[in-house]
C-alpha cells in the first residue's frame, strides 16, 4: 500500500504520513501511519470516511498496543519488527 495522506497537526503545520495498513480492532477501523524519517509508527483511529476527506481521531494507550499487535501480527511477512 502506497497510499500517502495529509494530517495537519494542532498548529496547524501540514504532516505527510504514508498509510502501511488498515486494521479492524474491536469494530473499529484505524490505519497504522508512518513518516519518512521516523522509525515509529502512528495510529489513528478512522471516525469517517466519505472517499474524499476522512475523519480521525486519537488513540488511547491500550488501544494503541493492541491495534499495532493485530498490525504486527498480520504483517510479520512483510515488516522487519525490532521490538
Amino acid at each position: 500500500m502506497d497510499d500517502i495522506i495529509i494530517l495537519v497537526d494542532e498548529n496547524g503545520v501540514e504532516q505527510e504520513y504514508e498509510v502501511l495498513d488498515t486494521v479492524e480492532y474491536d469494530g473499529e477501523k484505524y490505519l497504522v501511519l508512518i513518516q519518512d524519517e521516523d522509525d515509529e509508527v502512528s495510529i489513528v483511529k478512522v471516525d469517517s470516511d466519505d472517499g474524499d476527506e476522512l475523519e480521525l481521531s486519537t488513540v488511547e494507550d491500550e488501544v494503541m498496543k493492541e491495534v499495532y499487535y493485530a498490525f504486527k501480527d498480520k504483517n510479520a511477512d512483510n515488516y522487519d519488527f525490532d521490538d
